[in-house]
């Protein structure tokens, strides 16, 4: 495998060929990350190194971090970082930015367009959208403060979607796209079905366990105070909508949520401005989900392969008879490991991250 690195303009200014320990850590729901040891006699080609480039990942990183350790083995480079994504946090939601009846992919890109694209200041040289896919839920939302890229993945959460920003390097561009993996469970007819069982003899071990100790089903969301009773009175009652997940049988289990920085403006009607709490009830009650765990490895003689069968972001099945249930989660985050001229992949199944776990090991 060769690394190439590249500089601030991303032009080539070195080559890795060899190296003790590559990690490519690859996420749906953040920004994916790197990390790469070497040795010392690559040390010059690292000196105006900005980003790291290899033609077979979709991703480019963006070199971050470095460290310089002596051992017995002489000395080891260690550098790392996080992906192109990374750039969209450098700018920040300085001001209140208002989105009413767009979808969420729709929304996305108007933010790169207005913090990156579009502004004299603030805007980030080669970055462009690319293929728009109408990808999300119709919302009237608002946002102010925070990094963008944090809104956006809070966004993407919502509805399983994620982002990429990537180098094209033939026409020297940062493309910018929304986009959603695929649906691989056996419910949907489009796509092959990805079913991990150990009936199928594509898992050797596994074991699952549930925590819903931070799990809760019920919102009260407290919006902004309501500037009059109707009749033309100053009030100091907020308003105030819920939001029921309670599924049948469970108990209720509370959340209140003080969503005050939420604005109304005279363009907002009183239905809009409740959705827009209803939207960040759910958000928050997403945030207090249920864990479920299972580990397991995957026979790698068996009828799956890797970007072919199952890559990040596609929606998947995990079938165990034994209890005699079905999970179906996305892959939301993939880990390349190459270490001893051999490739390791660690793969995350769920929508949190101490969700199912997959284990494949490639020779």
């Amino acid at each position: 495998m060769e690394l190439l690195i590249l500089d601030k303009d991303f032009q080539i200014c070195g080559l890795i060929d060899d190296f003790s320990s590559f990690v490519w850590n690859r996420k749906y729901y953040e920004c994916g990350s790197f990390s790469l040891q070497v040795g010392l006699k690559f040390k010059d080609q690292f000196l105006d190194g900005k980003y790291l480039y290899n033609k077979d990942f979709k991703e480019t990183a963006r070199i971050e971090a470095f460290n310089m350790k002596h051992s017995n083995e002489g000395y080891k480079l260690n550098f790392s970082g996080r992906f192109l994504e990374s750039l969209l946090e450098d700018r920040c939601i300085d001001t209140t930015q208002y989105f009413k009846n767009m979808i969420t992919e729709d929304i996305i890109r108007q933010l790169i367009t207005t913090y990156f694209i579009d502004s004299e200041d603030r805007k980030m040289p080669k970055i462009v959208l690319g293929q728009r896919k109408n990808l999300g839920k119709i919302r009237t939302t608002q946002k102010t403060g925070g990094s963008v890229l944090s809104y956006i993945y809070e966004l993407c959460k919502e509805d399983e979607l994620s982002i990429s920003l990537w180098y094209d390097f033939e026409n020297d561009q940062l493309v910018f796209e929304v986009w959603q993996g695929l649906d691989r469970t056996d419910k949907q007819e489009k796509n092959n079905w990805t079913i991990f069982s150990r009936n199928f003899e594509n898992i050797i071990e596994d074991d699952y366990s549930t925590d819903s100790t931070q799990y809760k089903n019920f919102a009260y969301v407290a919006g902004e105070r309501n500037k009059t009773d109707g009749q033309g009175n100053q009030t100091t009652t907020r308003t105030i909508v819920t939001v029921d997940r309670i599924k049948k049988g469970e108990d209720r289990k509370e959340l209140y949520v003080d969503a005050r920085d939420l604005q109304s403006d005279d363009d907002t009607t009183e239905d809009e401005y409740k959705q827009m709490l209803i939207d960040r009830g759910n958000t928050k009650l997403n945030e207090c989900s249920k864990v479920e765990t299972s580990n397991f490895s995957i026979n790698t003689n068996s009828n799956l392969e890797y970007k072919s069968d199952y890559d990040l972001g596609d929606k998947v099945v995990y079938k165990n008879d034994e209890l005699g249930f079905n999970i179906e989660n996305r892959i939301v985050e993939i880990s390349e490991v190459y270490e001893n001229g051999e490739r390791t992949l660690d793969v995350v199944f769920g929508e949190d991250y101490n969700l199912e776990k997959i284990k494949e090991a490639i020779k």
